[in-house]
């Protein structure tokens, strides 16, 4: 009899469910239970079922200890280690009310854990969970840790069954493989394992941080992508850009728009409209209007950098063994013969011909009688010639030590050589040492206070040290003299200029009075020595001509013109002190007010005052931002995961100590 009425019960039950649902798209039904029975509370009549209550309703099981159904107003208050089963995704909490009438499950002050066919685990005290919609929205905070570890938390969020979404909006915070973001509004992809940010974002590794307005992060490849005015800062390096790609297993990055980047190391920043970086062979492509700015720190703060600008820019690194033997054999050949002083070995000789002679018509101090000073004079030699024997071994002893270091040079690598055929038998390890190359193509622009510079190309090698420049080089000096050849090559030493040396077709133009008189020199070969940053001699060989205005009182009376074989100034503070010429020597004076035009500019005279880059603006118009570092560090935005803390106690803190016994973060205050 007992059995009869229970499935009487049911059946009415059912049947009343059915009749009142016939409208709706699917039908509440009681699968399960211990015991059911009807109860009367507060005027209203309820299904009181106890005991292993299983209700069924769209597609979805809803399990619980005990509920209180309330046909009338389409509810039922589920209490006592609930449990919502639908596809592929779980909940569990404490007690809900399932509104019959929106599909809905309320999850009320208890907590709650949603857990999806991936592991996913998602844990708040509040939570709707529409079975109609298969849809999760969680408010008050909530945090979601996945199987392996990896935590998102947020204010408020939603999770999307069907399509395995989970959304995150409102001081959103991520930890994923030792990685931590913060944004406004995160979804996640359950099913790719991807992550999108949106609003401000921020990410942060060991001693790395990037910002952004948006951006995404693909966890199953490990690449990353920000946009919106990204901002990247590393111990020696910071970024600026409009969008980011980083492929952190192939370690390339492709930045892309208003491009910076800051070096610390080598205190250089780099600009360019796109930048392509390979981390291992070390590689940086930089196109779209790039520039190098080299900051150089002068004396009481004053900054003097170096501007580079080129249609395309490429920096590289090899190992030496992983270098062409041929590229290493000419790059070595190229600095020997750099290195080599030619005039050393004439001027340490007894007496070769020639004479010396003051720039602009200037007093030699110590040398009787000296100057240009009217056309009546003979401008020859104003040396004697013990003078100008003197003249030649105080040059020869200066330049000796470069002689010198040459062949000492010369000699150590004939000593390697000897080693090397005594321990053929032997197998050497390869040569690690890091080589460096730079590449810049077409419309080369250089800017720097006291010179400026113009090519088509230049290359540099660190086997070499040379900067080479191909393609009608110009160069200005101190604004007043201008520099041409086929081609040029700079030499540094110890991070400084040390030599520069000009090849065919050299022509040296230096400015007296504008638009008027110009000093001038040609010759086949040229080379000019520095120190200290500034040109301390140079020697024109090969067979010169030149062309000086000598002035009276301020006042230019006379031009020199001058031939001969070799000829070589000493210059300080930019300024000519005394020339030495060498074998062969002509010379011719004439007064100006009986010079023709033609006879005014030597031949091929080409002077292009409008062709320099005049500002660091000729060069490169971009903005260069200041540095944030100082802003940035140690960062108030670092997550603090309250709400992972609440849900997943403990959880977070361990994750932190072993990040920090691995490397202290230093964004953490």
């Amino acid at each position: 009899m007992r059995r009869i009425l229970s499935l009487a019960f049911f059946l009415t039950l059912w049947f009343a469910v059915s009749y009142g649902q016939e409208s709706r798209d699917s039908l509440v039904r009681l699968l399960s239970a211990d015991k059911a029975r009807l109860v009367e509370m507060n005027g209203k009549a309820y299904r009181k079922v106890v005991g292993d209550a299983v209700f069924f309703h769209n597609n979805t099981y809803l399990k619980c200890d005990s509920a209180y159904w309330n046909v009338d107003d389409e509810y039922i208050d589920a209490i006592g280690s609930v449990r919502i089963e639908q596809e592929n995704t779980v909940l569990t909490g404490d007690s809900i009310r399932y509104v019959i009438a929106e599909n809905t499950a309320k999850f009320r002050g208890h907590l709650v854990e949603l857990v999806d066919r991936d592991s996913n685990v998602l844990r708040t005290n509040y939570l709707d969970y529409n079975t109609k919609d298969s849809i999760a929205f969680f408010y008050r905070g909530g945090a979601m840790k996945d199987g392996d570890g990896n935590v998102i938390e947020s204010l408020t969020g939603r999770y999307q069954s069907r399509i395995e979404q989970f959304d995150f909006i409102g001081q959103v915070e991520m930890f994923s493989d030792s990685l931590f973001f913060v944004c406004d509004t995160l979804y996640y992809y359950a099913d790719r394992d991807l992550a999108e940010f949106y609003g401000h974002t921020g990410g942060w590794y060991d001693l790395n941080h990037i910002s952004s307005g948006a951006g995404w992060y693909d966890r199953s490849s490990e690449k990353f992508f920000f946009t919106r005015d990204v901002y990247g800062l590393t111990e020696d390096y910071e970024l600026w850009c409009d969008s980011l790609n980083y492929d952190r297993y192939a370690e390339y990055a492709l930045l892309l728009g208003n491009v910076q980047l800051l070096d610390t190391v080598d205190n250089a920043i780099t600009l360019a409209g796109e930048l392509r970086y390979w981390n291992e062979p070390r590689r940086a492509e930089l196109y779209r209007d790039p520039a190098v700015v080299m900051i150089n720190e002068e004396e009481g703060g004053v900054r003097d950098s170096i501007f580079l600008a080129s249609d395309t820019l490429i920096y590289y690194t090899k190992r030496m063994c992983d270098v062409d033997s041929a590229v290493v054999a000419s790059a070595k050949e190229r600095r020997e013969s750099a290195l080599v002083d030619p005039l050393a070995p004439k001027t340490s000789g007894n007496g070769a011909s020639g004479g010396t002679e003051q720039a602009s018509g200037s007093q030699s101090s110590g040398t009787p009688g000296a100057t240009m000073t009217s056309d009546s004079q003979t401008v020859t030699d104003s040396l004697t010639a013990a003078d100008s024997v003197a003249a030649a071994d105080s040059q020869a002893i200066t330049d000796s030590l470069a002689v010198t270091d040459s062949l000492a040079e010369t000699d150590s690598l004939a000593v390697t050589d000897s080693l090397a055929v005594a321990d053929s038998l032997t197998v050497a390890p390869p040569d690690t040492t890091q080589v460096d190359f730079v590449e810049a193509y077409h419309h080369v622009r250089i800017y720097k206070s006291d010179v400026q510079v113009l090519c088509d190309s230049l290359l540099f090698c660190s086997i070499d040290s040379i900067a080479r420049l191909f393609t009608d080089p110009v160069l200005w000096y101190e604004i007043e003299s201008q520099i041409t050849a086929d081609s040029m090559q700079f030499l540094m030493r110890n991070g400084t200029l040390d030599k520069g040396l000009l090849f065919a077709n050299c022509f040296v133009i230096s400015e007296e009075e504008p638009g008027q008189y110009y000093h001038q020199i040609k010759s086949p070969e040229m080379t000019g020595y520095f120190k200290d940053g500034q040109i301390a001699r140079f020697d024109a060989l090969g067979g010169v001509t030149a062309m000086f205005y000598v002035a009276e009182d301020s006042v230019v009376t006379t031009m020199n013109q001058k031939e001969c074989r070799i000829m070589t100034g000493r210059m300080k503070d930019g300024q000519v002190q005394r020339i030495l010429y060498t074998e062969n020597i002509t010379s011719d004076v004439y007064p100006v007010k009986d010079l023709t035009p033609e006879m005014m500019t030597l031949r091929n005279f080409n002077w292009m005052p409008d062709k320099r880059p005049a500002t660091r603006f000729s060069v490169t118009d971009r903005y260069i931002h200041p540095s944030g570092r100082k802003y940035t560090v140690p960062s108030p935005d670092f997550p603090r995961f309250k709400y992972a803390e609440k849900y997943f106690t403990g959880y977070m803190d361990q994750v932190m100590a072993e990040i920090t016994a691995r490397k202290p973060l230093i964004w953490i205050e």
